[in-house]
């Protein structure tokens, strides 16, 4: 029988084999429920495009006993193990073997792990456990480096830098591949672990596959107010630089700018950052509310300006990407990993530098934007989520990545 139909590159090319990628995540989200932990949220949504792709992808949770793990996605296959082994300082640095034991049962030639974790003191030992068992894995290192050095470079945590060169680096060194969200995280990556096969791979906002292409925003927003500013995410303070924004807005007032700040957040630092405020002067300024998910929260943004992230570490927040996807500029610090797009797109403003003072300037200058100006940099936010944030071709690369031998 002769096959007229097929060319010859469809016809010889090699059947698909599913992969088991089995993403490990050490969990430490402390007060906040699951759907507001963002690595949960990255692991979810690459697990669920996965198996869309046809792979047996599934989430193996290391959880300590006294988080209760509400919040859980019960459409993804989940394991949840207790992070039970050896502890130095109250903290597991050497997994039991039947943890082991239960995370690589069945494991097979097709295996890989995927690893959310770093400046995590399990971190090596779980990636000797996997090498010694040939079982090849990847890390994503979720922005838990960008603290470590100052913006121009220098060292700015000698004793994290020396047991991330001196412990850390060796896992690293033993990973397939280490992804990097940005440019400016690979060369920290680099930085601290020379030998690690750095890969740039970003993390996303849709799925083309789920979500199709977003339509571009048609947002009718009232200027009466402008400019409101807001953040939404975990109120972790010093990590997401919360006492920068809201020092910041004070000096801003205080020098005559207007609008307002809302944040919405989970965690009990609502009342440090409440308190704060308070003591600042400016409680009839900013609204510091609880949290709220889904077609609520997009209610409640879809009356803001801007959104604003001062991280000082961060790892392309998934928040401040769906954000600009749904049509926010975006007021970013360059610790966030998306300093060189907004500028580059137009899509919002980057602060000079991480202090309140750079945070005011920046609310100034976003305060001088023109109606037309603000509605252009809203185009443009959508635009450049769009371009980067699609999930379906970034698990694509990250499948090439688990397979490079």
């Amino acid at each position: 029988m002769v096959d007229l139909l097929l060319p010859e590159t469809v016809r010889s090319a090699p059947p698909r084999t599913s992969l088991d990628i089995r993403h490990v995540v050490i969990d430490d989200a402390g007060p906040h429920p699951s759907a507001a932990n963002g690595v949960h949220h990255v692991v979810r949504r690459m697990a669920r495009e996965q198996i869309a792709a046809g792979d047996d992808a599934r989430i193996l949770f290391l959880r300590s006993h006294d988080q209760d793990g509400s919040g859980e996605a019960v459409d993804l296959p989940t394991l949840i193990l207790p992070l039970d082994g050896r502890q130095l300082a109250g903290r597991v640095y050497d997994l039991a073997e039947p943890i082991i034991a239960a995370m690589t049962a069945g494991a097979g030639p097709n295996t890989v792990f995927h690893i959310h974790t770093a400046r995590q003191l399990l971190l090596l030992s779980l990636a000797r456990a996997l090498t010694r068992r040939g079982l090849p894995f990847g890390v994503t290192v979720h922005g838990r480096y960008s603290h470590v050095f100052a913006p121009r470079g220098r060292v700015a945590s000698w004793r994290t830098a020396a047991y991330l060169r001196l412990f850390e680096c060796r896992a690293l060194e033993l990973a397939r591949f280490v992804q990097a969200v940005s440019v400016a995280e690979a060369r920290i990556i680099s930085r601290l672990a020379p030998d690690a096969n750095v890969q740039i791979v970003p993390n996303a906002a849709y799925s083309s596959v789920f979500d199709g292409v977003p339509r571009r925003p048609s947002r009718h927003v009232s200027f009466a107010e402008f400019p409101i500013f807001g953040f939404c995410g975990r109120y972790e303070i010093v990590h997401k630089g919360l006492d920068l924004l809201v020092e910041g807005f004070a000096i801003y007032r205080r020098q005559g700018g207007g609008g307002r700040l809302v944040l919405i957040g989970t965690g009990p630092a609502r009342d440090i950052l409440a308190a704060m405020a308070a003591t600042l002067g400016i409680t009839d300024a900013i609204d510091i509310q609880g949290p709220c998910f889904g077609e609520e929260k997009h209610r409640k943004m879809s009356g803001w300006h801007f959104f604003v992230q001062p991280s000082r570490f961060d790892g392309v927040p998934i928040a401040a990407l769906e954000a600009a996807l749904a049509g926010l500029p975006l007021v970013v610090s360059q610790e966030t990993g998306l300093a060189e797009q907004v500028a580059s797109a137009n899509a919002g403003l980057v602060m000079r530098d991480l202090t309140a003072d750079a945070v005011a300037e920046a609310f100034h200058k976003a305060a001088l934007s023109s109606e037309e100006g603000w509605r252009n940099m809203m185009l443009e936010a959508h635009a450049m989520a769009t371009e980067i944030g699609d999930w379906t071709p970034i698990v694509a690369e990250l499948r090439k990545l688990y397979l490079a031998g």
